[in-house]
């Protein structure tokens, strides 16, 4: 059975609250979020290199597929390379093994 991403996961893992009150507020008031939240990680702690590199934004606004977070991939250098609409820690061991990073959750 996979098991689904939470906030406790991601912050256990590393990712730190990027969330300004005025984003909460936001999603509060027109998407009727009560819980929305960003978090951020850098993978540069697992992967050495500095040209695998990853910038992680991950939130749990609405998706397009009803998908439970929305993940947004940047290289090294801060362009964007890729994003996917996720539900479980499956889901985004593949898509690191994609883009080639040894960061796991």
């Amino acid at each position: 059975m996979e098991q689904i991403i939470s906030k406790d996961i991601l912050l256990t893992a590393g990712f730190e609250d990027i969330t300004y009150d005025y984003e909460k507020q936001f999603h509060k008031e027109y998407d009727d979020l009560d819980d929305y939240v960003i978090l951020r990680r850098c993978t540069d702690d697992v992967d050495k290199n500095p040209g695998k590199t990853l910038k992680l934004d991950i939130d749990n606004g609405l998706t397009n597929s009803g998908r439970a977070w929305y993940l947004h991939i940047d290289n090294c250098d801060c362009c964007s390379i890729g994003s996917a609409e996720i539900n479980t820690i499956e889901q985004f061991n593949k898509l690191m093994e994609i883009f080639e990073s040894k960061f796991r959750l």
